[in-house]
């Protein structure tokens, strides 16, 4: 705690008469006075004339301070020169130490106070502790107003100036202690502000802050969701920002109408902000604008004219067919799409080692059914434009990788010899269907039967002396059987 405040000077001498005597009292009576008073505050250095009852046979009087010798004298005046410069502020205990002859005569304490430094101007708390990096606690622009704030004792503070490098810029003469920084007449970048306080004893402290001069706007890249230049509600902008001051919002302009603010990057000051557009915005050509601001108030701003297309695709899935075997080629048909197609996938099921995806014209992807079991599946098409507008397609089929059973029913046996018009039948069978049977004379086909009962007619005077006969059959998917060939002769 501080009491009383003494005169300021290089060498403060301090002489109390008897009517001012300090409990400073020594049981023989020798001291009158120690030359100070219990509580003074003292700096730099000081002088006491201390007052001896009887000064008769002295030959040395010594000032202690914490029990150490810091003074002596071998004649009168008995004068006192104690210097405190190299103690930081704090209480002291000092006593009067007299010799006469053989014999020392100490006098009570008195504490007094030692204050060589002015108290500690701190900056506003908020600003951080001070750092070589840039953050948004240290960064500033335009002009910037605060208090100091003395770290203790603030009644002993007489005035506090703000300084860049040794140049003072305000200076704050009473509580709270209010100053002005004009960040524009100094360059971007790092700069270190300092406060000198000056107390009541004409102590002298600093105190600095490393801070940042900002009025850059935070760095932006606009990332669109599938290809530059289009846009869908569906599938928001992605709005990549940084700046180290903190980023505080990102916003999206459709013309001159605001339609989203995102706030997202606010708690970490970096990062990507999804800016969707809303559904007032039509299909077509339109302008817009992407906003990003620092905590600081700077703004960078981007503004473009996109291709808004928010029409999922349109078309239908081929093959046709119901029944698939080995590898099918999946495609479309009848496509409609404003903005044009980015990707088509096709796969079974949810087998992606059944397909794959491609990312051109002319849309087409190979289908390899034999990674499936024969059995019921769902053909899938996956369709993603240009604007990031999804389309799933689904057909049930059906996957046969197995070929059906075919065999003779009614037929001349093999090497036989014909005379006439004979009759052959032949028995086919399949899980999923027959879908038809031929009758084959010399590897041609002469016949066709789509109806169980599978039948034909051979004319053997049609095909010379000898000829091979052979049935074939087809299932739904398309797997083919032969049966043996027989030779036939006339």
């Amino acid at each position: 705690m501080r009491h009383r405040a003494v005169i300021l000077s290089t060498v403060l001498t301090l002489a109390v008469s008897a009517t001012l005597a300090s409990p400073a009292q020594a049981a023989a009576g020798v001291v009158v006075d120690l030359g100070i008073a219990p509580g003074t505050r003292i700096n730099k250095t000081v002088e006491l004339l201390p007052t001896l009852a009887d000064d008769t046979g002295v030959t040395r009087v010594s000032l202690s301070a914490n029990n150490g010798i810091v003074a002596s004298a071998t004649a009168k005046p008995w004068r006192l020169r104690w210097d405190t410069s190299a103690i930081a502020d704090q209480d002291v205990q000092l006593k009067l130490i007299v010799r006469i002859g053989d014999a020392e005569t100490t006098s009570d304490p008195v504490i007094v106070r030692v204050d060589n430094y002015a108290p500690l101007a701190d900056f506003p708390r908020s600003w951080g502790n001070s750092s070589q990096y840039q953050g948004s606690s240290n960064s500033f622009t335009g002009t910037v107003a605060f208090n100091l704030t003395p770290r203790n004792d603030a009644a002993t503070v007489r005035r506090i100036d703000l300084l860049v490098g040794d140049t003072i810029i305000d200076t704050a003469t009473a509580a709270p202690w209010p100053v002005t920084w004009d960040t524009t007449t100094l360059p971007e970048g790092s700069v270190r502000l300092f406060t000198r306080t000056y107390d009541d004893l004409g102590n002298v402290t600093r105190n600095t802050a490393a801070l940042w001069v900002d009025r850059s706007a935070p760095t932006v890249a606009i990332r669109f969701p599938v290809t530059t230049g289009v846009v869908s509600r569906g599938a928001p902008l992605l709005v990549e920002a940084s700046d180290p001051a903190g980023v505080e919002r990102a916003e999206l302009w459709a013309g001159n109408r605001l339609v989203r603010t995102d706030r997202t990057l606010a708690s970490s000051g970096t990062g990507t902000a999804e800016l969707p557009l809303d559904a007032a915005v039509p299909n077509g050509p339109v302008t817009i604008t992407v906003k990003v601001y620092d905590n600081l108030g700077n703004v960078a701003e981007q503004t473009r004219t996109v291709t808004v297309d928010n029409d999922k695709p349109v078309a239908t899935g081929t093959p046709a067919s119901t029944y698939l075997r080995g590898t099918v080629t999946a495609g479309l048909t009848g496509l409609r799409e404003s903005t044009g197609l980015i990707t088509l996938g096709a796969f079974l099921d949810d087998h992606s080692g059944t397909g794959g995806y491609v990312f051109r014209s002319p849309w087409t992807v190979r289908v390899n059914s034999r990674a499936a079991a024969d059995g019921k599946h769902v053909l899938n098409w996956y369709l993603t434009d240009k604007a990031g507008n999804t389309t799933h397609l689904r057909r049930t089929v059906y996957v046969d990788n197995t070929a059906p059973t075919v065999r003779y029913l009614k037929a001349p046996k093999n090497k036989a010899k014909l005379s006439g018009t004979i009759k052959i039948t032949a028995k086919a069978a399949d899980k999923y269907g027959v879908s038809r049977v031929q009758l084959l004379v010399n590897g041609k086909v002469v016949a066709t039967d789509s109806k169980a009962g599978y039948a034909f007619t051979l004319n053997p005077k049609k095909y010379g002396k000898s000829f091979t006969v052979q049935i074939r059959a087809y299932d739904r998917a398309g797997n083919v059987k032969h049966t043996a060939k027989r030779t036939y002769r006339r």
